[in-house]
């Protein structure tokens, strides 16, 4: 197991023990928390590296794992792609976690490397050595939401509140609670694009900015009865219309005619009848 702030020095020497032979890598550039001296890493830090690799010789490294093997039991991983390359992101069994990226050498100035800090481990690329001061440090910026994404996002919020209604009235709760539950992200999705706004990234490495709203979250906790669930439902709804409300500025409340139903179908439920 993993001693507290001594797996990242190892690692960063196992990387480059096993990287700077291989000619195909030309450069590798660890970045963010771990790069900047003046924070002190512990047991959560990750490591954040760049392998700049020959052109044509990125399949060498994404998204292939094999060349993570000498590193250490993989235990679980997770990989993106970007317009010159790809990220993986690696956990090992030891709780070891890297994010790799990778950019071939003709493409290291199309692909801008935001991070707090960079420090250069290795290079045998011209390209980067020149142009390393070209990086962007700094966090990387708050992802742009367009209006139509937002529209979007909310129009799907309220029709999965109107079909979660639906469904417990037709006694289906498995689907019904799937779908709730998913209102509850779409809630924690809002709360983070705004978290991002204030902030101007996405990037938090330091948490509670945003615990307070999970605080208020704590209302949406019901059974998963067919009550319950249209309780969540109803709860929901109240924090989407604030939220939304903070987002853009003249949103109208939407959850009235939901409510509506809700009540109706709380009626229903209680009747003598059922």
């Amino acid at each position: 197991m993993i001693q507290k702030g001594q797996w990242q020095e190892t690692a960063v020497r196992d990387l480059v023990t096993l990287l700077e032979p291989q000619e195909a890598v030309r450069a590798l550039i660890l970045k963010g928390s771990y790069a900047n001296p003046a924070i002190q890493p512990d047991i959560w830090s990750d490591i954040d590296i760049t392998l700049v690799v020959s052109d044509e010789k990125l399949s060498t490294f994404f998204p292939t794992l094999s060349w993570l093997e000498p590193l250490g039991d993989l235990y679980t991983f997770d990989q993106s792609t970007h317009a010159h390359g790809g990220t993986t992101r690696a956990c090992f069994t030891d709780f070891r976690r890297i994010d790799c990226t990778f950019v071939e050498e003709a493409h290291f100035l199309d692909q801008p490397i935001h991070s707090t800090a960079t420090r250069l481990l290795f290079s045998r690329s011209p390209v980067v050595d020149d142009n390393l001061a070209h990086i962007t440090v700094g966090p990387p910026a708050a992802p742009q939401i367009t209006s139509a994404d937002f529209k979007h996002m909310s129009n799907q919020f309220w029709f999965k509140g109107m079909l979660i209604t639906s469904k417990v009235m037709r006694n289906d709760l498995l689907i019904a609670t799937h779908l709730a539950l998913e209102l509850i992200q779409d809630l924690c999705i809002l709360a983070m694009m705004l978290r991002d706004r204030t902030y101007g990234t996405s990037h938090h490495r330091q948490g509670g900015m945003g615990n307070d709203f999970i605080a208020q979250l704590n209302q949406t906790r019901h059974l998963y009865t067919a009550l319950g669930i249209l309780e969540t439902v109803k709860d929901c709804s109240i924090q989407f219309d604030s939220l939304a409300q903070q987002w853009v500025p003249g949103y109208q409340e939407r959850r009235y005619p939901l409510l509506a139903w809700i009540a109706h179908a709380q009626e229903m439920l209680s009747g003598p009848d059922i």
